[in-house]
């Protein structure tokens, strides 16, 4: 995983519009969906508890795994959140950060500007996967900037705009 080029992360709350933006960058450069969302869907269907608001440790272990693997795509440049995102979950949650997690070499994984997208109270919605109030994602929000900003990332806060526009912003910002 080391000596591939360093993907990019697109991260924020819960409904924030990076979905959105990953689906928009697909026409253009290669990006892998967010793996937390595809995670709690299996669990759903297979009547489980690996949420993030029943067994956060069975979700965090979960995502981390799954996310290990699709991460050695070497044509991946663009992530729907990264690992970083469950340390953050985890805080939220008080609970201990996984060692596996602590570990993790994101530095030489992840590009050091991280594209965010900031809580907005217009694009947000719960749906069968996103049940966290708004002002949940408001904590959370607060949890990711503190994550990134402690392992030393570069935020580039995403402005509250068209998704065609964000999508260009970000473009050009990776050349």
């Amino acid at each position: 995983m080391h000596n591939q080029p360093k993907k990019y992360i697109i991260t924020g709350a819960p409904g924030t519009g990076k979905t959105t933006l990953i689906n928009l960058l697909k026409d253009t450069i290669p990006c892998m969906d967010e793996v937390s969302r595809r995670v709690i869907i299996n669990e759903q269907e297979n009547n489980s508890n690996g949420m993030p608001w029943e067994d956060i440790n069975r979700f965090t272990e979960l995502v981390f795994k799954l996310t290990s693997k699709e991460l050695l795509n070497v044509s991946t440049q663009v992530c729907d959140r990264s690992l970083l995102d469950l340390e953050a979950y985890l805080t939220v949650a008080n609970k201990p950060i996984p060692k596996y997690l602590q570990e993790f070499p994101y530095k030489e994984v992840y590009h050091k500007k991280v594209f965010f997208a900031p809580t907005w109270f217009d694009i947000y919605c719960k749906d069968a996967q996103r049940l966290q109030e708004f002002e949940y994602c408001l904590t959370l929000e607060k949890a990711l900037l503190e994550q990134y900003t402690k392992k030393g990332f570069e935020i580039i806060m995403l402005p509250k705009t068209s998704a065609v526009i964000r999508t260009k912003l970000i473009l050009e910002a990776m050349i």
